[in-house]
């Protein structure tokens, strides 16, 4: 995969399932969970691939270019392309797996405060996520 633009962008408005910190949402019949625009969360957008991600449109905010700058280093290191600016992203959720369970998987073991190994990083999501959706 080489493009964000393989990414389908859904012009409708996601139905909020659960609130809070891990979002679930409901677009047509996928249920999805919510990912901030951050480094990390977006870069599980890009291990889970265009195939478990949706996008809608989202406006920008008056501090998005410090927000691109961040993301889009995390996912550069990382190895992927910057993301796109202007939209919200989602990952589809398995039947019967919730956010906690998402984010237990793609764990990487490493230690709180410890320095971050981007591609441990990105190598533990692509595991978690295979034995996610192989689960499912």
């Amino acid at each position: 995969m080489t493009d964000w633009n393989r990414f389908l962008v859904v012009d409708a408005e996601p139905v909020e399932v659960s609130g809070g910190r891990d979002r679930v949402v409901l677009l047509g019949e996928r249920r999805l969970l919510a990912l901030p625009d951050n480094g990390y969360q977006l870069l599980l957008a890009w291990v889970a691939g265009p195939r478990r991600v949706v996008r809608t449109p989202a406006p920008i905010h008056a501090d998005q270019d410090i927000v691109d700058t961040f993301v889009n280093s995390y996912l550069v290191d990382a190895g992927a392309p910057p993301r796109p600016r202007g939209f919200a992203w989602y990952v589809d959720l398995p039947d019967g797996v919730t956010p906690a369970e998402v984010w237990r998987a793609v764990d990487d073991g490493g230690e709180h405060g410890a320095s971050v190994d981007l591609r441990r990083v990105r190598q533990a999501m692509e595991r978690g996520l295979a034995a996610l959706y192989d689960r499912a």
